[in-house]
C-alpha cells in the first residue's frame, strides 16, 4: 500500500486486468506509489456472472459501490477514477448523477463514446466492421457461457444470429437491463446528457483518428461542467496516444 492516493480503474468492453491499457495504468500507479483497484465488470475476465443481468456502459451500481467501499477502507486517502472507453462512460455518467455527492478528488477518461447511437454505427462502417466483429465474437461467447446453466429472458438463439453491436444491444443488453429496445438503452446510458452536472475537476481525452467514435458527437466545451477539460487531439487511436 503506497501513500499516494486510490485511483480507481474501469475497463473497456468485454475489458479485464489483463487489457493491455489496464496494465500500463497498474504500472504507473506503482511507480508513483500510488495504490490502485479496477471494477471488473459482471461476467467480464472469464467469471459469470451469478445473476441474469450482465453490465452496459450506464450501468453506475457497482461502480457507486465499490467507491463507497474504497472510501471505508481507506479512510482519508484521496480517491481518482480513470476509465477507458465504455468504462470512462460509465465513470462521467456516474458522476453527473453524483453531482456534489460524488465524494472524490479527481477523475479522468479516454477514448469516450459521448453517444452511444452514433459510436455503434460508427462500428459498422468501413474498416472499423473488423472491430466490431472482434467485438461480437467476444460478446457472444461471453453471453453463451453466461446462459448455458442461466436460462436468459429471451430466445438463446437469438445470440448465434447477431452481426452487429446494434443487435447485441437490441436482443441481448436491452431486454437484460429492463430497457426498451438498443435506443432507449443508448439514449438513457450516454453520458453527455450528465456532463454539465459534474462537480469532480475531470479531464477528458478523445481523439480524432480514433476508428470506435463518431467526432461529430464529442461534447464541446459549452456542454460540459467548468470543471471538466476537454483534450482532444488530431492523432491518438483508441487508447492508445502513442
Amino acid at each position: 500500500e503506497g501513500n499516494g492516493p486510490m485511483v480507481i480503474i474501469l475497463h473497456g468492453l468485454e475489458g479485464d486486468e489483463t487489457s493491455n491499457n489496464v496494465k500500463a495504468m497498474f504500472s504507473m500507479i506503482r511507480k508513483e506509489g500510488w495504490n490502485g483497484v479496477m471494477l471488473l465488470n459482471r461476467n467480464c475476465g472469464g467469471v459469470c456472472n451469478r445473476l441474469q443481468r450482465t453490465y452496459h456502459a450506464g450501468e453506475t451500481t457497482d461502480l457507486n459501490r465499490l467507491v463507497e467501499l474504497v472510501k471505508k477502507r481507506f479512510p482519508g486517502k484521496p480517491i481518482m477514477l480513470f476509465g477507458y472507453s465504455l468504462g470512462g462512460n460509465t465513470l462521467l455518467k456516474w458522476l453527473g448523477e453524483k453531482g456534489e455527492a460524488a465524494g472524490i478528488d479527481a477523475a479522468a477518461a479516454v477514448s469516450i463514446p459521448f453517444d452511444l447511437s452514433s459510436s455503434t454505427d460508427r462500428m459498422n462502417r468501413g474498416f472499423s466492421k473488423v472491430y466490431q466483429k472482434h467485438f461480437i465474437d467476444l460478446l457472444k461467447a461471453s453471453a453463451k457461457r453466461k446462459f448455458l446453466e442461466l436460462p436468459p429472458p429471451f430466445d438463446p438463439g437469438k445470440i448465434e444470429r447477431i452481426r452487429t453491436l446494434r443487435e447485441f444491444d437490441d436482443r441481448i443488453t436491452a431486454p437484460l437491463h429492463g430497457f426498451k429496445d438498443a435506443e432507449d438503452y443508448y439514449s438513457k446510458s450516454s453520458c453527455k446528457g450528465f456532463l454539465k452536472h459534474i462537480k469532480v475537476p475531470t479531464l477528458i481525452m478523445n481523439s480524432f483518428d480514433d476508428p470506435f467514435l463518431e467526432t461529430s458527437t464529442f461534447a464541446k466545451t459549452e456542454e460540459v461542467s467548468e470543471l471538466v477539460e476537454l483534450e482532444y487531439h488530431q492523432k491518438g487511436g483508441h487508447a492508445a496516444f502513442i
